[in-house]
């Protein structure tokens, strides 16, 4: 008797259940239907966020370089700068001084070994209209006769 007890409860769980859905207008296979969508839906979601997680890197190593090619633009511009105030006497020491201020304030610790500053001032020559003679000159002084450097000053000066 139990047993035909607990058949009737469940017979009349599932009935209600049924009539529930019925009345929302869903079906046991339109549930199914739902979660295999919503599991292609997580699928896409994955691969979204995988997708700005590579972007997210992208935009680092932009931002990076980003941030080379200002500090080498600023380089290029004190030294513009520099040349054109002190045309008449070229103090080394004082050069290298404000470079250095340049490359602190880009947050650029050891920027003695940075080719960018070199490169930076090789365009910087180029732009201040430093040619022949003057300019072998500056390129030895600037680049502490550092041939390394002096390359760097002269892939500047040509791009």
């Amino acid at each position: 008797m139990v047993a035909l007890g607990y058949k009737r409860t469940l017979c009349f769980v599932v009935l209600g259940v049924s009539t529930v859905f019925a009345l929302n207008g869903c079906s046991i296979s339109d549930s199914a239907g739902s979660i295999s969508d919503s599991g292609g839906s997580i699928a896409k979601s994955s691969e979204s966020i995988s997708n700005s997680s590579t972007s997210s890197k992208n935009d680092a190593n932009s931002s990076t370089d980003s941030k080379d090619s200002r500090y080498e633009n600023e380089v290029k511009d004190f030294t513009v700068t520099y040349l054109r105030t002190n045309s008449s006497h070229t103090d080394q020491n004082s050069f290298m001084k404000g470079i250095s201020d340049v490359a602190s304030q880009n947050g650029i610790v050891d920027w003695e070994a940075n080719p960018k500053t070199y490169r930076g001032i090789g365009k910087g020559l180029k732009r201040a209209k430093v040619s022949g003679s003057q300019y072998q000159v500056y390129k030895k002084k600037f680049a502490d006769n550092d041939r390394s450097k002096m390359d760097d000053i002269q892939e500047g000066y040509e791009n």
